[in-house]
């Protein structure tokens, strides 16, 4: 599938200093803490968590270069894979737009933030742009690098999945699933790898975190579990629910599993909850109280475009970190601020705005396979946050992951309007 695959010749020194600025750009964050922004999960990420209940790839990936740098070890392949997955999507899909966009768009999607965390979120924008180039370019190790990154969160698979579908869909063609369905086996066949090296007796907690969902919003579900299984620790688990949502520090949390696995190690162990009570505790849900339970999703979907922006990158982290995270500003509380936190809504904002007005005037430019990509994203980009508004609530930064992709549209659209009507039905050649 042709799709505009040559770009207008260009010195390779411009795209090669623009790529440098966006890996520095990238990386500001993290420069400005003084250490990469991290949360309780990045020690899972960091290299030294291999064998953590977390996906392994990032560990294993950063494993030898975190031996020499530590944690900067996945803050610095985060700014260059990004930075280099900007480049490969302006020239695979916007060659006529300038490259230079890349930064001030990046910066409006908050990837900077993530970039420099020892966190994979910002993994999914480069994922689903080496997919993209892959299945233009018919590129086998673009797809199975795109598979790496989306094995690294357990959303992949739910996400490229329908994505890849839609794609042959709306291209009328199977052809298209060649590079999905190698980034797919990818996936399938890293998870089960490192499940195999790593975890080979403790089962995927997929089943676990819909059930903590459900029941972080009914307590009472522990209780009717309680009584169907007599494990009584969830009876004991229920009021420990009913008690952390009293707590006004607590308002909108759908995670108090981890809460209960801290309060009750022995008697709350994760491979026999799922095992034993994640599944009943989910089909329960799925009847009790479920007016409650779709208006409380609706609101956790609704609240991820609300003006109010959380960052995770909280002071005090229950995990032990690195003595140069303590010399940082993060325990100073500077991402918390007030400050930092409206910059960041008013980024978001600046984006959705840019984004919507590049799309009307730009949409009647766009040619077929434009269009066609533009409609993918956006759907890609509200089934990420319908999903992760159902099965673990608002936390803001499984929204702002989707931002870059908007950020992509929008440079689609721009380079649609610098183009003009020359290209106008240019038709999909496979």
């Amino acid at each position: 599938m042709d799709l505009q695959q040559t770009a207008c010749p260009t010195a390779l020194w411009r795209p090669a200093f623009v790529l440098l600025l966006l890996t520095m750009l990238l990386l500001t964050p993290a420069l400005i803490n003084g250490f990469p922004l991290v949360m309780d999960d990045s020690v899972a990420y960091s290299g030294q968590g291999v064998g953590w209940i977390r996906s392994n790839t990032a560990a294993v990936l950063i494993a030898l270069p975190y031996r020499l740098v530590g944690y900067w070890a996945l803050a610095l392949f985060n700014a260059v894979l990004t930075a280099t997955a900007w480049l490969l999507l302006y020239r695979g899909i916007s060659p006529t737009t300038p490259l230079v966009l890349a930064l001030p768009l990046a910066v409006l999607s908050l990837q900077p933030l993530y970039a420099s965390a020892v966190l994979v979120d910002s993994w999914f924008f480069s994922a689903i742009a080496l997919l993209i180039v892959a299945i233009r370019w018919k590129s086998p190790f673009l797809a199975m690098l795109s598979g790496i990154l989306l094995s690294g969160h357990a959303s992949g698979l739910l996400l490229v999945l329908p994505f890849s579908l839609l794609a042959a869909l709306a291209f009328r063609n199977l052809r298209v699933l060649a590079m999905p369905g190698l980034a797919i086996a990818t996936l399938l066949l890293v998870n089960t790898a490192l499940e195999r090296k790593y975890f080979p007796d403790v089962p995927r907690l997929g089943q676990t975190f819909l059930a903590s969902r459900l029941f972080s919003i009914h307590p009472e579900l522990l209780t009717r579990q309680c009584g169907r299984s007599g494990d009584t620790t969830l009876c004991a688990a229920a009021d420990f629910v009913a008690q952390l949502q009293k707590d006004p520090m607590n308002a909108g949390r759908r995670d108090f599993f981890w809460d209960i696995a801290r309060q009750f190690p022995q008697g709350f162990q994760l491979d026999r909850f799922e095992r034993q009570h994640a599944r009943p505790i989910i089909m329960d849900g799925l009847t009790y109280e479920p007016m409650e339970t779709a208006a409380v999703i609706a609101a956790d979907l609704l609240s991820f475009y609300a003006p109010k922006t959380t960052l995770d990158f909280i002071p005090m982290l229950t995990e032990r970190m690195p003595e140069g995270f303590y010399q940082s500003a993060q325990p100073q509380g500077l991402w918390q601020t007030e400050t930092v936190r409206g910059l960041c809504t008013a980024l978001r904002y600046t984006l959705y705005l840019v984004t919507i007005v590049a799309l009307l005037r730009g949409w009647k430019w766009l040619n077929r396979d434009e269009r066609i990509w533009t409609v993918q994203l956006l759907l890609l980009s509200f089934g990420n946050d319908l999903l992760f508004a159902i099965i673990s609530g608002p936390p803001d930064r499984y929204h702002h992951r989707i931002l870059p992709l908007l950020s992509v549209i929008a440079l689609i659209a721009i380079g649609a309007i610098r183009r003009g009507p020359s290209e106008i039905g240019t038709k999909t050649r496979t």
